[in-house]
C-alpha cells in the first residue's frame, strides 16, 4: 500500500509542477530572481548581479533526483554514504562538462548543456557502479546490489530532469521551432498546445528572434516524457524488477533527446546530425548493453518505511541542502544579463 501511495503522490506532484510550470514559465516575469548589487555607478545606481530562475530548478531538480536516489537505494539496504560517493563522483564529472561541451558543441562559453552532462554521466555511471560494487564487500563488509543502484540512479536521473526541464521554459531556452517553419501535420498537432515565450532577455529571443512567436513546446514535452519513464521505473523498482527499472528510463529519455532534436531550432551546431543526437544514441546503446549484460541480483525486496526514515536523518537534510546551494551558485548566476539597480525612499511611510 506505502508503495503505491508514494508513486500516486509522486506523479501528483510532478504533473502539478509540470502543468504550472507550463502556462506560467515563460512569461518575461519569471526569468531572473533576483537581482543583487555589486558596485556603484556614477549615478548612483548600482550593478547587479542576476540570480535566474533557471539556476532554482536546475538546482531543484537536481537535487530532488538525487534526494530519490538515495531513497530508492536506501530502499533495498544500500547505505547513503554510497549513494552519495556516487552522486560526488558524477558531480564532479558533469558539472564542468556542462559548460565544456557546450562551448565545443555551440561555440559558447557562457551556456550550459544538460544533455552534455547527462551524456558524461552516462559514460561514467556504469564503471562507477561496478567500482562501488567491488570494493564494498571490503569496504563495508557486505556485497553491494549494483543492478538496483544503478537503477536508482538512471530513475533519479529523468525524474530530477522532468523539473530540470523547467529551467528551460524559464531562461527560454532548448525551444522548438515556429509553427509557421514546422511541417504541417506537427504544426496543426501543436496549433492549439504550443509555446510563446515572452521577453527581450529570453534566450529564444536575443538568439533567434522568438519572441511572442507559438512554437513547439519540446521543453514541456520532455518534462512530461521524462516524468512518465521516471514513474514507471519507479514502479518497476518497487515491484523488484530492476533491469526493466532502469532499461525504462534509459531508453525512453535517450530515444526522445535524440528524436527532440528535429524538432529545434536553437544551435546545435551545423552538422545535420547533431553532436547531442550522437550522444543520445551512443548513451541508450552503451547503457543498454551494460543493462544486459549485468548479473542479476538475488530477491531483494525495496522497504519504502526504512528509507524514509534514513533519507529523512538530519545529516542527508543537510547534505541535499548544501548541494542544493552550491548548484544553484553555479548554474544560477546569469553571464549573458545584467540589471542595474537603484533605491529610494517612500517618503509616505517614514
Amino acid at each position: 500500500m506505502l508503495n503505491v501511495l508514494f508513486v500516486i503522490t509522486l506523479a501528483l506532484g510532478l504533473f502539478a509542477l509540470i502543468g504550472w510550470g507550463v502556462r506560467t514559465l515563460p512569461a518575461e516575469r519569471w526569468q531572473m530572481l533576483a537581482a543583487v548589487p555589486l558596485s556603484k555607478s556614477p549615478d548612483g545606481s548600482w550593478r547587479g548581479l542576476n540570480l535566474t530562475f533557471y539556476g532554482f530548478f536546475s538546482a531543484t531538480g537536481t537535487t530532488f533526483g538525487f534526494g530519490v536516489m538515495l531513497l530508492l537505494a536506501a530502499s533495498v539496504g544500500i547505505p547513503a554514504i554510497v549513494s552519495f560517493a556516487l552522486v560526488l563522483f558524477i558531480l564532479l564529472a558533469c558539472v564542468p562538462a556542462s559548460r565544456i561541451i557546450a562551448s565545443i558543441v555551440e561555440r559558447k562559453s557562457n551556456t550550459f548543456t544538460v544533455a552534455g552532462a547527462a551524456f558524461v554521466a552516462a559514460l561514467v555511471l556504469p564503471p562507477l557502479a561496478l567500482v562501488a560494487g567491488h570494493f564494498a564487500p571490503r569496504l563495508l563488509g557486505r556485497d553491494l546490489p549494483v543492478l538496483p543502484l544503478f537503477s536508482a540512479a538512471a530513475i533519479a536521473y529523468v525524474l530530477g530532469e522532468s523539473i530540470g526541464r523547467l529551467a528551460c521554459l524559464s531562461f527560454g531556452c532548448c525551444y522548438g521551432m515556429p509553427l509557421r517553419d514546422a511541417h504541417p501535420a506537427i504544426a496543426r498537432l501543436f496549433q492549439k498546445h504550443n509555446l510563446i515565450i515572452h521577453g527581450s532577455t529570453k534566450k529564444a529571443a536575443y538568439a533567434s528572434g522568438l519572441a511572442g512567436e507559438p512554437l513547439i513546446p519540446v521543453q514541456a514535452i520532455t518534462s512530461t516524457v521524462f516524468a512518465i519513464s521516471g514513474l514507471a521505473g519507479v514502479a518497476f523498482f518497487l515491484a523488484e524488477d530492476y533491469r526493466v527499472a532502469a532499461l525504462v528510463p534509459v531508453i525512453t529519455s535517450w530515444t526522445w533527446r535524440a528524436c527532440s532534436e528535429w524538432l529545434r531550432v536553437d544551435y546545435r551546431g551545423k552538422s545535420r546530425i547533431s553532436a547531442y543526437q550522437i550522444m543520445a544514441i551512443v548513451s541508450a546503446i552503451y547503457l543498454s548493453i551494460f543493462l544486459f549484460l549485468m548479473p542479476g541480483e538475488a530477491p531483494l525486496a525495496p522497504h519504502l518505511g526504512a528509507a524514509f526514515a534514513q533519507v529523512s536523518s538530519t545529516a542527508v537534510i543537510l547534505l541535499l541542502q548544501a548541494c542544493w546551494f552550491l548548484l544553484f551558485l553555479y548554474y544560477g548566476r546569469s553571464r549573458v544579463t545584467a540589471s542595474t539597480v537603484a533605491f529610494h525612499i517612500v517618503p509616505d511611510r517614514l
